[in-house]
């Protein structure tokens, strides 16, 4: 029996799940080996990395999540690392999510998260290039007063919230679908009735780690709304229990 034909009907596995498959398959390895051999399946994308210490292999085309942002989004981007370069910063954009709905969304908004006693620093910096452009934690109201396309929404930046390995700035799924549903301004954009299948479809598609998923959502006080949400309002089965 192939190690993967041990795990396949698995919804996760752990290292020692993992460790007792290869032995299924007559392998043998030294600790410091199983390890390398973990980081190069898993740097292949023969297995995924869904919490701690649990995996799945994947199916259906499953990926890791990958996003082509904006130019506007990489232009603030490289303005943030100019002018605050040892300032942690996230963004996400609304037209991020249209690859998830059915309804596109044709007019972007850039969120950009920054610690939050230097967001007035920020917006100092942005004004001045995006004169009439940035809004600085703005409230239900004053967003829909001044909307523009390609508004600018400078917000709290949440500790540990979870970012790409590639590019700290770049905000990782587990990120945009815990703000879906905690961020006032994300909901008065697409709706309510769009989230179950913009989550639907993002755990279809992608891996989603989501022991980071839930760890984000207890820092923003919503872990038990989101868990409740997707047992309530979506089909997703989630890998890792309580």
């Amino acid at each position: 029996m192939c190690w993967t034909d041990y795990l396949n009907n698995r919804v996760g596995f752990n290292r020692t799940d993992l460790r007792d498959a290869f032995v299924s398959d007559g392998i043998c390895m030294s600790p410091s080996v199983f390890k390398k051999e973990l980081n190069k399946l898993l740097d292949e994308g023969k297995i995924a990395r869904v919490g701690r210490n649990a995996y799945c292999i994947p199916v259906n085309e499953e990926a890791s999540y990958d996003y082509t942002y904006s130019q506007l989004a990489e232009d603030v981007a490289d303005i943030m690392k100019t002018n605050h370069p040892f300032l942690e910063f996230s963004i996400t954009e609304l037209i991020q999510i249209n690859e998830f709905v059915n309804h596109q969304i044709a007019h972007n908004i850039l969120f950009l998260s920054v610690e939050d006693d230097l967001k007035e620093f920020v917006f100092e910096t942005l004004k001045e290039k995006y004169p009439g452009k940035v809004l600085l934690n703005p409230s239900v109201e004053l967003f829909h007063q001044y909307w523009s396309e390609n508004m600018i929404v400078i917000q709290k930046l949440t500790t540990e919230a979870p970012r790409s390995k590639k590019e700290p700035w770049k905000a990782r799924l587990e990120k945009l679908l815990v703000d879906l549903l905690t961020e006032s301004l994300w909901l008065e954009s697409i709706g309510e009735s769009e989230l179950p299948t913009i989550y639907e479809d993002a755990f279809l598609r992608y891996i989603i780690d989501e022991s980071c998923l839930f760890r984000y959502a207890a820092r923003r006080n919503a872990e038990k709304r989101i868990r409740t949400f997707i047992a309530e309002q979506t089909t997703i089965t989630l890998r890792i229990k309580r």
